[in-house]
């Protein structure tokens, strides 16, 4: 008789919401075992009642974590090695939006950017990847088409994103050697809650608005509150990490919807001051 398979085992960060917490429910769905990081105890409550009610209280697991705190990061890290003897996803999701003009910009705003979006994300795939190496496992980095052009107010996010998708292209190669494989994920507008922090991160804005900038301001707004009621909901971006972790040979690159290829493609094929025209026409700027 055939001995079962053993279970597959991943670390998702940032599951307090949006994308992380749609791929918890749906890999503990498919029989993973999930480590899912939050950060307020309410949403840990919240997410292991989800996942009572649904039966996967054996297979998802909530765990405080604050990515930023590097001792938090190696308790999470115990947690997970005391019950697995490798790791077969690390999915790098967890992040935060600042937006403002550059000129506006508070410089603590942008290295708490590069800490949670950037650094953080480097910490905690550090301290994984000998366990990813035992499993010959995946990392999942959570982009977004940010990482392949930037807009304005949104720079700081944007920055960030081209940062991840800098360190992932040099981590795939690094580690392609030992097995382990390395993905990108860029999704478009999603009706994430990412949208109301960045608004709460913009309000000390407010100040600005009867200003020069303020009709620019305004504008990114506008598409902001477009993005959060419009955008493609989280499941889509479950639904390709599922994609992704059963294929043998995944793509580099995911773009979530695939609609947003139009816009990377004239990004990459129109000079920038074409872009800059087309951009300001948008912006109304």
């Amino acid at each position: 008789m055939n001995s079962p398979l053993p279970q597959k085992t991943m670390v998702i960060t940032g599951c307090s919401s949006g994308f992380g917490r749609a791929t918890a429910l749906r890999m503990a769905r498919l029989g993973w075992r999930v480590f899912a990081t939050v950060r307020k105890e309410a949403d840990q409550a919240a997410l292991r009642e989800e996942a009572a009610r649904l039966g996967y209280q054996d297979r998802l697991l909530p765990v405080l974590c604050e990515i930023t705190d590097a001792a938090q990061v190696a308790g999470l890290r115990d947690v997970v090695s005391g019950s697995v003897e490798g790791l077969d996803a690390l999915m790098n999701n967890a992040g935060t939006a600042f937006a403002a003009p550059l000129e506006l910009l508070d410089l603590d705003d942008l290295r708490q950017q590069f800490e949670i979006n950037v650094v953080a994300h480097v910490s905690v795939t550090q301290t994984f990847l000998p366990l990813l190496r035992a499993a010959q496992g995946t990392i999942i980095n959570i982009s977004s088409v940010s990482g392949r052009y930037s807009a304005p107010v949104v720079g700081p996010y944007a920055a960030s994103k081209y940062a991840l998708e800098a360190l992932s292209d040099a981590l795939r190669v690094e580690v392609a050697h030992f097995g382990v494989k390395v993905v990108l994920v860029e999704p478009g507008s999603s009706s994430t809650h990412i949208w109301a922090t960045s608004r709460q991160h913009a309000e000390k804005l407010n100040k600005y608005r009867a200003g020069p900038y303020g009709p620019l301001l305004a504008r990114v707004e506008q598409f902001t509150n477009q993005a959060e009621k419009h955008g493609f909901a989280p499941e889509l971006v479950a639904e390709t990490i599922e994609q992704i972790l059963s294929t043998a040979r995944p793509k580099t690159r995911y773009l979530v919807p695939k609609k947003e290829g139009r816009v990377i493609f004239l990004r990459k094929f129109i000079s920038d001051r074409q872009w800059d025209k087309q951009m300001r026409k948008v912006m109304q700027w």
